[in-house]
């Protein structure tokens, strides 16, 4: 059975975040359809192989059933020259690298600003891979700007953190480009954003400037005043 063009554009973008849950696919690619379009195509899929649900989102903090979550099935992974096994497990991380990437397809849609250019795990020389980096355009303002997003989901401790910011360092000093973008980490809890920036006012002083911390309903009013 030949794929649509939407057809294939759903499979890029769940290869592209490596799981995605239903409501992502449905807000991105299918806003001009009614309700059951998604339900069926994503249901087509998943019966052709070339999907395969992980499982349900939890949702609340006593984890409630929510959205389907999806992976590349076998036939998807064949067609995308995609390595690896299918997860037993919904990737959290993941589908909130694809919150964060929806939050600014949404100020895009209301004409906040542009996004000029984004990539998932973005390799940042000598040893760093930034979660998300998007090219931002702000018409009114009148500027552009890039950041490195990283997804915290609160497991990761200080040392961690520490090295992650370090590794950014390296880069800023390998770089010989004029200006190198901010490194935001996006939380979901104003506690964890606190502790975040405890961490980060430990580090010498030039680290700390390169540094931001926002949770995610708050990262779009941060990202405009950088």
């Amino acid at each position: 059975m030949e794929l649509s063009e939407r057809d294939l554009a759903v499979l890029k973008l769940v290869r592209t975040f490596s799981q995605v849950a239903s409501t992502h696919l449905t807000e991105l690619l299918f806003e001009d359809r009614s309700h059951s379009v998604p339900d069926k195509v994503l249901g087509r899929l998943v019966r052709l192989g070339y999907l395969s649900r992980v499982g349900r989102r939890a949702t609340g903090s006593k984890g409630g059933a929510g959205a389907y979550v999806y992976q590349l099935g076998r036939a998807g992974r064949l067609l995308l020259e995609v390595d690896g096994r299918l997860s037993p497990n919904v990737n959290n991380h993941a589908l909130m690298m694809a919150d964060t990437y929806l939050e600014l397809r949404r100020a895009e849609k209301a004409g906040f600003l542009t996004v000029m250019d984004w990539e998932v795990e973005r390799r940042v020389p000598p040893s760093v891979r930034a979660d998300l980096y998007v090219s931002l355009d702000f018409p009114s303002q009148g500027r552009s700007s890039s950041f490195f997003l990283e997804i915290d989901l609160s497991t990761e401790q200080p040392a961690r953190i520490r090295e992650k910011v370090a590794g950014y360092w390296r880069a800023v000093e390998m770089s010989t480009a004029d200006y190198f973008p901010y490194v935001v980490f996006v939380v979901l809890q104003p506690v964890r954003r606190r502790e975040l920036e405890r961490i980060v006012g430990g580090l010498p002083e030039e680290q700390q400037e390169m540094v931001r911390v926002a949770t995610l309903d708050t990262l779009l009013v941060l990202l405009c005043e950088l």
